[in-house]
């Protein structure tokens, strides 16, 4: 027994390279979920305030006006006749610009790309200025270039449990986030 222990030198290169082949494909196909699922909330509303912040910029700058597109968690459940990428788009952002033929199309810029949310970020609820309320489908907030917009409440649930609300101001660029869900009569 003694002289077995004596005599183990360690693995053989052939056993290395197994262990590492099967490490690089667990990695390869089990790293991308485990990133998604952890993706924190704070990454998930640096990167919703950064699109904001942004469409304002390319509003001023641009001398157009973009649309802030923000996509509910569910879905709406009758489609109209538009058959458009962008209305099929759930539980992220969006920004859109008209084209020449009157269609709602991407912004070409390419920092302001639709960003789809994991589910452990979930907009459950948009609120405007005048009362109404949105669960499902999509909400365009026109952003002008004079730099302002209609505004809204936006109602994140992270984790299944925290409430969130994103206040997106008619004339500030860079929108606040607040813990717990917000009203305009909270917030005047």
């Amino acid at each position: 027994m003694i002289k077995c222990i004596k005599d183990n030198n360690g693995f053989t290169l052939i056993e290395l390279i197994v262990v590492i082949a099967v490490f690089s494909i667990l990695s390869i196909v089990v790293m991308p979920r485990i990133i998604n699922y952890i993706s924190s909330a704070r990454d998930n509303f640096l990167i919703l305030r950064t699109i904001v912040t942004k469409t304002f910029d390319d509003a001023f700058i641009n001398h157009r006006t973009n649309f802030i597109v923000i996509h509910c968690h569910n879905k709406e459940s009758e489609i109209t006749e538009i058959s458009n990428t962008l209305f099929e788009r759930t539980n992220g952002i969006s920004v859109a610009i008209l084209n020449d033929a009157n269609e709602f199309i991407d912004n070409p810029n390419r920092l302001l790309k639709s960003r789809e949310f994991p589910d452990s970020f979930t907009i459950k609820e948009i609120m405007l200025p005048d009362g109404s309320r949105y669960t499902t489908g999509n909400v365009f907030l026109p952003v002008y270039p004079s730099g302002n917009t209609t505004g809204a409440i936006v109602h994140i649930l992270t984790n299944n449990e925290e409430e969130w609300s994103m206040i997106i101001n008619p004339y500030i660029k860079t929108p606040r986030v607040i813990k717990g869900y917000m009203t305009y009569e909270d917030i005047k």
